[in-house]
């Protein structure tokens, strides 16, 4: 994990680290031994891994982020792979994000690999036939008159919280939903983000919220020190996590969570944080902080880049007053996440699992989950058959 640009607290600047893993070896993997076969060995655990049995379908229906606002400048175009789709993302004269389908219907050139924005048409660097709003083709060069029917596929875009969004939906529906901005956003700064990349089922991150008892299990330890795993008495004097929480679903397309907060120093509770979850679909989720020091909010989008591979992004805004605090919560955030990433990356999927009293929410969650899949919602298996061809 590389952390880049230097901090500096200038609480009239954004503060932007990069928490990025490049690889899926970097976490959940350390205990295979040092040496130059080390990726090998963790290429064999990956795929040695039981998967489990009758996973859900990869790719639910919903909104999903493909690239950050700040990437895509006016006349920007982006290629982005995702869900099984190949998109090109690209932001007209206007200011307005639009993503199309990546394969010029002509000869099949990528649009969003040497494409060029006109205006808010995106053309194509093989031909420069030129595609408009809608899709339709609106020139070609040395035609006077475009023939009918010649178009692109386009698709529904949102951008919201530092994202540009696509609207994912195997029937092919409009979007069941829309999402509202947060109106503090127009006044408070962005303090970073980080960035992981997960192997494992899309379902299996947003379900961490409902199962409230892994977060006494799991993040209890001070994230200043992994020492208190080995030790857990020092824990007492370098400090440890406590949570309450409660899951809730929603009637709609939204659950909610409640969760205080406690960070204890020889029983002294040093920084409580209450901290107010939305999960909006299946890849969207708003984490809004209230501790002493002031707001915070946390954004959260789960981009499916395969099967069982998921980018995960944390964006995090504050107010000024309490701009350096905002940029410490990317680390924090990164190092509490972190510890989860180890055991997806190792983890199987079980279907029906031994449920005690603690997991009832679990069990509630995976029926509410439910709704984003379809009658036609592609199996695994077909999409780790064909990942880029239904």
């Amino acid at each position: 994990m590389a952390v880049q640009d230097a901090l500096k607290f200038d609480s009239n600047q954004s503060y932007d680290f990069f928490l990025v893993l490049n690889e899926l070896s970097e976490v959940g993997f350390e205990y295979v031994s040092k040496g130059s076969d080390r990726p090998l060995h963790i290429l064999r655990a990956q795929n040695t891994r039981r998967l489990g049995d009758k996973l859900p379908p990869p790719y639910p229906n919903g909104w999903f982020a493909l690239v950050e606002s700040r990437d895509l400048n006016i006349g920007s175009v982006i290629p982005v792979d995702a869900l099984g789709l190949n998109f090109c993302v690209y932001r007209g004269e206007d200011g307005v994000a639009r993503i199309v389908d990546a394969y010029c219907p002509h000869l099949g050139a990528n649009l969003a690999v040497g494409g060029t924005v006109c205006g808010n048409c995106i053309e194509c660097p093989f031909h420069q036939w030129r595609f408009g709003e809608n899709g339709d083709c609106v020139s070609i060069p040395n035609v006077e008159t475009v023939p009918k029917g010649i178009s692109i596929k386009t698709h529904h875009a949102m951008e919201i919280d530092g994202a540009v969004w696509v609207w994912y939906d195997v029937e092919g529906r409009e979007p069941l939903w829309t999402v509202d901005k947060i109106p503090e956003l127009d006044t408070w700064g962005y303090r970073g983000r980080n960035e992981f990349i997960v192997n494992a089922h899309l379902q299996e991150i947003p379900e961490n919220g409902a199962d409230v008892a892994h977060l006494n299990a799991v993040h209890t330890v001070s994230l200043l020190s992994d020492a208190g795993f080995k030790y857990p008495s020092l824990n007492h004097f370098i400090g440890y996590h406590t949570w309450n929480a409660e899951w809730l679903k929603g009637d709609d397309h939204t659950a909610s969570m409640k969760i205080a907060h406690k960070y204890l120093i020889m029983k002294y509770d040093v920084f409580p944080i209450d901290v107010t979850v939305t999960q909006i679909g299946p890849a969207h989720v708003r984490l809004m902080f209230n501790c002493p020091l002031g707001p915070m909010v946390v954004l959260q989008s789960v981009t499916p880049l395969g099967p069982l591979l998921q980018r995960v992004i944390h964006r995090v805004y504050t107010p000024t007053m309490n701009a350096p605090l905002g940029a410490a919560l990317v680390i924090m955030e990164a190092y509490q996440f972190q510890r989860d990433v180890a055991i997806w990356n190792s983890k199987r999927y079980v279907n029906s699992p031994t449920y005690v009293k603690s997991d009832k929410t679990i069990r509630t969650f995976r029926t509410w989950f439910s709704q984003f899949y379809s009658k036609n919602s592609i199996t695994l298996k077909e999409a780790m058959q064909n990942p880029l061809d239904w």
